[in-house]
């Protein structure tokens, strides 16, 4: 691990609406003190598991291997949230399938994660834009 090495990754969208439920995840999980990289770009999540073009995979996948070789992280949080913008749901928002929807893909972007750093934690929630989590295994 790098001397200057962080204990989590987190992947999550660039959402302005959930700045303040990000904050208070981190310290939720206390990330604070013990660092942590974050990766914030539109529909994250999706971009793992259902590109529209795969160099927006790939590029998500470079980042977690520079979290996981420069910073020592060996723990990956993927987080997907209510009413993204990214997904075009929203005539169905706030519905069973929406959440079924992000619960796919969070299964599937684990899936993948976990098939290139098989040492790693990986950790899936669903933020409601309440900021309350809701843990998906």
């Amino acid at each position: 691990m790098a001397a200057h090495g962080c204990k989590a990754c987190l992947v999550y969208c660039m959402d302005f609406r959930l700045h303040d439920s990000l904050a208070n995840f981190l310290a939720e999980q206390e990330l604070v003190g013990a660092g942590a990289d974050i990766i914030r770009v539109a529909g994250a999540i999706k971009s793992l598991a259902q590109p529209q073009d795969r160099r927006d995979r790939d590029f998500l996948l470079e980042m977690l291997n520079v979290a996981y070789d420069l910073h020592g992280v060996r723990q990956f949080y993927l987080i997907n949230h209510e009413d993204c913008g990214a997904y075009g749901l929203e005539d169905v928002a706030d519905s069973e399938e929406e959440l079924a929807t992000h619960r796919e893909d969070l299964k599937a972007a684990r899936a993948l994660v976990k098939s290139h750093f098989q040492d790693v934690e990986i950790f899936t929630y669903f933020m409601w834009l309440s900021g309350k989590a809701e843990l998906v295994e």
